[in-house]
C-alpha cells in the first residue's frame, strides 16, 4: 500500500488544537440570518456589530484616489507611515495617549491584532482572564495561542461589569492578561473612570499582569455617556498594556478589516513578527481609506 493510499483511507485529521474550536458563533448566526432573509423573512440582525449607516463619502474618495494614484503594491508590514501617524494623534487628540509611531501595529481588522498579541505572548497554560458575557472570538483566540481562557461572569446587578473583588479573585501566578471591552460586545455594558480606577488598583498590585482592552465601540455610545480608556487614566500601566481600536465601528468600515493599537515597542514589534508570517500588510487601499477616516472631517 502506497503512501497515498493509506492517507486517502485515513482521511482528514485537523489538528488538535482544534478540538475545542469552531467557526465564531457570530459568523454562524450571521450566516443563518442571512439565508433567512434572502428567502423572504423579515429579520432583524443582531449577530455581527455592524452599524446602521455607511462608510463617509471622503473615506470612499480617499480609497478611490489611493487606486488612482497606484498605491495598490504591498506597505510596511504593520502600517504605512501615514496611517500610523493619523492613528498617533487620534490617540492624542481623543484619548490623552501618547504613543509613539512604533509603539503603534496596524493589521487587517482588530480581530487579527488580538490574535497577535496573544500568538506574541501567551504560553502554554498561560491564562488570560475574560469578564463575562463576551464577545466569543476571545477565549477561542487564546486557546489556539494554548493559553487558557478564564471566564469571571459579570452580573446584572454589577451593570455586567467586572468588580474589583472579582479581578483579585482571578489573578493566579499564571495570569498573563486581563481582557476588557468597553463598551462591550454583546452586553453594551461601559466603564466610566469610577468604574476603572479599582480595577486599575488591583492591577498595580499584581505587575505580571498585562492589561488588553478592546475600545472597538468607543463612539458607539449614547445618553451622555463620557468614554475613558484605562491607560490614560493611569500611566503606569502603559508599558503593561495594549490599547487596540479600529475604523470599523465608528465610521462604519467593517469590511474594509483594519484594526490598530498603542503598545510597547517591544510587544508591537513581536507581533509583527507573528503577522509577518500571517497575514503580512493590511490592504494599501484600506490604510489609506482609515488615515482619512481618523484625520478628516
Amino acid at each position: 500500500m502506497t503512501v497515498s493510499t493509506r492517507i486517502d483511507q485515513a482521511g482528514f485529521v485537523p489538528a488538535s488544537r482544534l478540538s475545542t474550536i469552531g467557526v465564531s458563533p457570530i459568523l454562524k448566526i450571521g450566516a443563518r440570518a442571512q439565508a433567512l432573509k434572502r428567502d423572504g423573512a423579515p429579520m432583524i440582525i443582531l449577530g455581527a456589530g455592524e452599524p446602521d449607516f455607511d462608510t463617509p463619502d471622503n473615506v470612499k474618495q480617499a480609497a478611490c484616489s489611493a487606486i488612482q494614484r497606484g498605491d495598490t503594491k504591498y506597505t510596511a508590514l504593520d502600517g504605512t507611515p501615514e496611517l500610523k501617524r493619523a492613528i498617533r494623534e487620534k490617540f492624542r487628540r481623543e484619548n490623552g495617549l501618547d504613543y509613539a509611531v512604533d509603539e503603534i501595529t496596524v493589521a487587517a481588522g482588530a480581530k487579527p491584532i488580538l490574535f497577535n498579541a496573544m500568538m506574541a505572548t501567551v504560553n502554554c497554560s498561560d491564562e488570560v482572564i475574560i469578564p463575562t458575557p463576551a464577545w466569543t472570538s476571545y477565549a477561542d483566540i487564546v486557546a489556539i495561542a494554548e493559553g487558557s481562557p478564564v471566564f469571571v461572569p459579570c452580573e446584572a446587578e454589577a451593570g455586567f461589569r467586572l468588580t474589583a473583588s472579582q479581578l483579585e479573585a482571578a489573578i493566579t501566578p499564571r495570569t498573563k492578561w486581563l481582557l476588557l471591552n468597553s463598551p462591550s460586545n454583546p452586553s453594551g455594558a461601559a466603564y466610566s473612570e469610577a468604574d476603572y480606577r479599582p480595577l486599575i488598583e488591583v492591577l498595580l498590585r499584581h505587575p505580571h499582569v498585562s492589561l488588553l482592552v478592546d475600545d472597538m465601540y468607543e463612539h458607539i455610545i449614547y445618553d451622555g455617556f463620557r468614554f475613558v480608556t484605562p491607560v490614560a487614566l493611569e500611566p503606569r500601566l502603559k508599558a503593561r498594556s495594549l490599547t487596540v481600536n479600529g475604523v470599523s465601528k465608528a465610521y462604519a468600515m467593517t469590511g474594509w478589516r483594519i484594526g490598530y493599537a498603542g503598545g510597547s515597542r517591544e510587544l508591537v514589534k513581536a507581533m509583527a513578527v507573528v503577522q509577518s508570517q500571517s497575514t503580512c500588510c493590511p490592504s494599501s487601499v484600506s490604510q489609506a481609506a482609515a488615515a482619512e477616516a481618523l484625520s478628516g472631517p
